[in-house]
C-alpha cells in the first residue's frame, strides 16, 4: 500500500487552515483507516489529507512515526497501547488520539466469531483491553450471561504483556472457546499456540469519530501557529556607558539591527523606550527563530553586533496584552541572568532556557527603503492615510475596505493586500468567527510602524 494518501490542498479563503493527519498502525488497520479518511476529505469543506504509517509490528512503529512527524499536524494511533508508548517514549511531537475501544467494536466481534468458527459458544471466550463496564453492556444488549466469560482490561503498557498468557491459560483449561484481543501480536501468538482467536477491531463509525477529532486537532495546531508571540530585548548598559548621547546611539544602532534581523521573519518592532524594544511575530515565526526552541532569537547576533549585553524574554499567550505580559517577565528575568540566556514563557508552562545561537554579525545594513518594494509602500501608505487611525491603534483591514479605499475591484484588492504581505508591511490575521453564518472574512494588519 502507498505510503501517502493524499487529497487535494484546501483553496485559498477557506475558514479553517488546510492539515494532514498521521495515520499510524498494523497495515490492515490502516488501510481502513485511509479508506475512511477518504470519506472524511470528500466531506470536509476544509483541506485535509491524510498520510500513512503503516508496520507489520509495532517495533516499527517509532521510525514509521519519525519518518512523517515534520509533515503532519495531528496522529491516530490504532488503540490506546500505541498511543501510550509514543507518550511515554518521548517521540509524540503532535496532538494525537487513538482509535476507541468500546462496545461497539465488540458486537462486530462476536458476530464474526459466529459465522466463522465452529462449535463457538459466545457466553464462554476471553477478552482483553476493553473495560469490565463495556463488556457487561455489549453481552447484556444480546441477552448473554457473563458469568463464564472473563475479560482482562487495559491498563498501561505493562499489562499487555500477560494477555497471551491469559487467553491461553482459559482456552488449555476449558473455560474458553475463542479468545478475543485487540493486540496484533497476541492475536499471532494465539494462533501459532492452536488457540482459536478473533482481532476486536474499531468499527468504520468510531474510526471516523477519531479521524474527525484528529482534524480538529490538527487545525488547532495551524490555527496556533499563527498566534501572536512577542519578544522582548533590552539593552543592558554598563554605568560608564550611561551618558544621553550614548544611549540615543545605542538605541538607534539597536532598533536598526532588529528591523534588519526581525524582517526575516516578517515582524515588527516597536521601541518602547532607550534600552527596550518589543518585537511583534507570530508563533509559527517564534518557533522558527528559536530552531524549535533550542536556541535564543537574537541574543547571540545582537550582543555580538552591539558590543554591549542584550536581554531577550519572549513569550506567548491567549491574548496580544498576554503575550506581551509574558515578554516582559521573561526579560526580566534574561536581564537578572545578565543576558547570558533568553527566556520563554507562556503563561501555563515553567521558565524555559535558550542559549545564545551563533554570532553573526553579517546582516544586511538597514535601508529605510530599499528592501521594500516602491509600489507596496505606496499601496500601504495610501490605505493608511484613508483610515486616519488613531496614534497607537493598528490598522486592520480586508479585501473589501481595500477594494473600497484604492477604487478597484476585490480582486486586484485580493492582489495587493498578497503584495503587501510579500514585502513585509501586512500579515494575515486568524479569521474571526462569523455571527451571522457563512464564512468569515480574511483580515490582515497593516505594519504601518515600519513607516516610520
Amino acid at each position: 500500500m502507498s505510503d501517502e494518501a493524499q487529497q487535494p490542498e484546501a483553496v485559498s479563503g477557506e475558514r479553517l487552515p488546510s492539515v494532514t493527519v498521521g495515520l499510524f498502525g498494523p497495515r490492515r488497520l490502516v488501510k481502513t483507516m485511509a479508506e475512511v479518511g477518504q470519506e472524511v476529505a470528500e466531506r470536509s469543506v476544509h483541506g485535509v489529507r491524510f498520510v500513512t504509517g503503516g508496520y507489520d509490528d509495532l517495533s516499527e512503529a517509532e521510525e514509521r512515526y519519525l519518518r512523517l512527524r515534520d509533515r503532519i499536524d495531528a496522529a491516530v494511533f490504532p488503540g490506546p497501547w500505541a498511543f501510550d508508548l509514543a507518550t511515554t517514549g518521548h517521540w509524540l511531537t503532535v496532538p494525537s488520539t487513538h482509535l476507541p475501544l468500546t462496545g461497539a467494536a465488540l458486537y462486530a466481534a462476536l458476530l464474526r466469531a459466529s459465522l466463522t468458527i465452529k462449535d463457538v459458544d459466545l457466553s464462554r471466550v476471553s477478552i482483553d483491553s476493553l473495560s469490565l463496564a463495556d463488556v457487561a453492556e455489549a453481552y447484556d444488549e444480546i441477552g448473554l450471561d457473563t458469568t463464564q466469560v472473563y475479560d482482562v482490561p487495559y491498563e498501561g503498557p505493562d499489562s499487555v504483556d500477560g494477555f497471551a498468557a491469559f487467553h491461553k491459560e482459559k482456552y488449555e483449561r476449558q473455560h474458553t472457546t475463542v479468545a478475543l484481543t485487540t493486540i496484533l501480536s497476541v492475536e499471532r501468538d494465539l494462533r501459532a499456540d492452536g488457540v482459536p482467536v478473533l482481532r476486536i477491531a474499531p468499527t468504520r463509525s468510531s474510526v471516523r469519530d477519531a479521524l474527525e477529532t484528529a482534524v480538529l486537532l490538527g487545525q488547532g495546531t495551524r490555527m496556533g501557529a499563527h498566534q501572536l508571540a512577542m519578544i522582548a530585548v533590552q539593552v543592558i548598559p554598563s554605568r560608564a556607558e550611561s551618558g544621553d548621547y550614548w544611549q540615543q546611539e545605542l538605541a538607534l544602532s539597536t532598533h536598526q539591527k532588529l528591523l534588519s534581523e526581525a524582517r526575516q521573519v516578517g515582524a515588527s518592532v516597536t521601541r518602547r523606550s532607550d534600552t527596550l524594544f518589543l518585537v511583534t511575530t507570530t508563533y509559527g515565526a517564534l518557533v522558527r527563530l528559536t530552531e524549535q526552541f533550542a536556541v535564543a532569537p537574537f541574543l547571540g547576533a545582537l550582543t555580538a553586533q552591539l558590543g554591549v549585553p542584550v536581554a531577550v524574554g519572549a513569550g506567548t499567550g491567549q491574548t496580544a496584552r498576554a503575550a506581551e505580559a509574558n515578554a516582559l517577565l521573561a526579560v526580566e528575568e534574561s536581564v537578572a541572568a545578565g543576558g547570558k540566556v533568553a527566556v520563554y514563557l507562556d503563561g501555563g508552562s515553567d521558565r524555559l532556557d535558550l542559549e545564545p545561537g551563533p554570532a553573526t554579525t553579517d546582516s544586511a545594513p538597514v535601508d529605510g527603503t530599499s528592501p521594500i518594494d516602491q509600489r507596496a509602500l505606496e499601496i500601504v501608505t495610501s490605505i493608511a492615510s484613508a483610515m486616519s487611525p488613531a496614534p497607537g491603534r493598528q490598522v486592520v483591514v480586508d479585501v473589501e475596505s481595500v477594494a473600497s479605499i484604492m477604487q478597484v475591484t476585490q480582486r486586484t484588492g485580493r492582489r495587493m493586500l498578497k503584495e503587501l504581505v510579500d514585502a513585509g508591511l501586512a500579515w494575515p490575521l486568524p479569521p474571526a468567527r462569523s455571527t451571522g453564518g457563512g464564512r468569515p472574512r480574511q483580515q490582515f494588519r497593516l505594519l504601518t510602524e515600519k513607516l516610520d
